[in-house]
């Protein structure tokens, strides 16, 4: 089940009490509402048990990407109601099936064991990358990047995007004929994302882009509109805007996308010394032991195999 039991008796639970939801993703705000103080509290008790204010808390942020979760406390009444009864429906099912002896069948103890080995791989990863990463580290990384874009370009562009090849010429003629480029891309471009922005695609450097785009792009002149140019996407119409140097943004700016970049590669370094440093057979099914890869890159793992069909 890709949807855990919680979270579809949650979503059930906001949907039922307020179908608004369902249309926009919105939720439903009370402005008047004070937020709860952050002293926590029992908010409700079922028959001895207690369920704190601050359990609920962490299970409401759970249902959302990090850091994204609406505050409760803001929510409609009949909301919050729907929201405790889907927890309370959980430990109702919990209760009855643990007497029904369910955690005690193997395949759920299997599960279970599966479920508790990721949650303790997943706690020790996170509490080792933050040791992995050091300033140093982010500034070399920072400064290979502002190396790595000096003397590059980047140009701001428009674009008109349509499946067809005789739909792309007849508005490369309309524009020729002087037709108005960001009422043509609202109309017609089929890439709605930038078509809402009459075609504006931004700033971008080269390697953003495909290649068929971008190749046809950079060799444009600011202010130049494009024939047809052919990409996996379909057919571009381009009109270049501006040029300029690529810009790069400051250290600050970039340290968190820096520091996601060098804890993953770190880690993946962190993994691959594990892997080289054990005692690890691997065998066919004939029996035949075998070479294993001891890198987790794929192409450094064919050419570790090259390298040892030589020897």
């Amino acid at each position: 089940m890709k949807q855990t039991f919680r979270a579809f008796l949650l979503s059930a639970s906001i949907l039922a009490a307020f179908p608004a939801l369902a249309e926009d993703a919105k939720p439903a705000v009370a402005a008047e509402k004070p937020a709860e103080s952050g002293k926590d509290f029992t908010i409700v008790k079922l028959g001895n048990e207690e369920i704190k204010n601050s359990e609920v808390l962490d299970i409401w942020k759970g249902l959302f990407p990090s850091g994204s979760a609406p505050d409760f406390a803001s929510f409609d009444e009949n909301i919050r109601q729907n929201v405790l009864r889907g927890l309370v429906s959980e430990r109702l099912i919990y209760q009855e099936a643990l007497k029904a002896g369910t955690d005690k069948n193997d395949d759920v103890k299997k599960r279970l064991a599966q479920a508790q080995k990721q949650i303790v791989i997943q706690s020790f990863v996170e509490q080792k990358a933050k040791t992995l990463v050091t300033d140093e580290q982010l500034k070399a990384a920072y400064q290979t990047k502002a190396d790595a874009a000096k003397g590059q370009e980047e140009v701001k562009a428009r674009h008109i995007l349509v499946e067809k090849e005789e739909d792309a010429k007849k508005i490369a003629a309309d524009l020729k004929k002087g037709g108005d480029f960001d009422k043509i891309a609202k109309e017609k471009s089929t890439d709605k994302g930038s078509g809402s922005k009459g075609g504006d695609l931004g700033w971008f450097s080269k390697e953003k882009m495909v290649p068929e785009f971008a190749d046809a792009a950079f060799k444009m002149k600011k202010g130049e509109t494009s024939g047809p140019v052919k990409s996996q996407f379909g057919w571009h119409i381009i009109k270049l805007e501006d040029r300029r140097p690529v810009q790069v943004a400051s250290f600050d700016d970039m340290k968190e996308s820096l520091r996601a970049e060098v804890t993953n590669k770190s880690v993946e370094a962190y993994v691959e010394g594990l892997l080289k440093g054990a005692d690890i057979k691997y065998y066919s099914a004939d029996g035949k032991e075998m070479t294993l890869s001891r890198s987790l890159s794929p192409a450094a793992g064919k050419a570790e195999d090259k390298a040892e069909e030589k020897q």
